[in-house]
């Protein structure tokens, strides 16, 4: 356990975390975290992405890379040269 302070950043508040802590969780930099409240709690959880090995590699799985997507994706023309042969029919 260690104590911190709230500090104002900015527009925002935020709490320094110890870096023996971030070291014993793995957040640096860059981490995504959850943070939840129960009662006067404040719970913050690191986000850890999904992966899966193919071969000798550790790769994102497929459902954490698809995760956000609802089937709504529909391709179009980008619309920056003309037609320039016979794909216009």
């Amino acid at each position: 356990m260690a104590d911190g302070i709230v500090n104002k950043w900015g527009n925002s508040e935020g709490i320094r975390i110890p870096k023996d802590i971030r070291e014993r969780t793995g957040l640096h930099e860059g981490s995504r975290v959850s943070i939840e409240v129960e009662g006067e709690r404040i719970i913050i959880t690191p986000i850890r992405p999904r992966t899966t090995h193919v071969g000798r590699y550790i790769v994102p799985d497929i459902r954490t890379l698809f995760a956000d997507y609802h089937g709504d994706y529909a391709p179009h023309e980008d619309g920056f040269t003309a037609a320039v042969g016979r794909e216009e029919l």
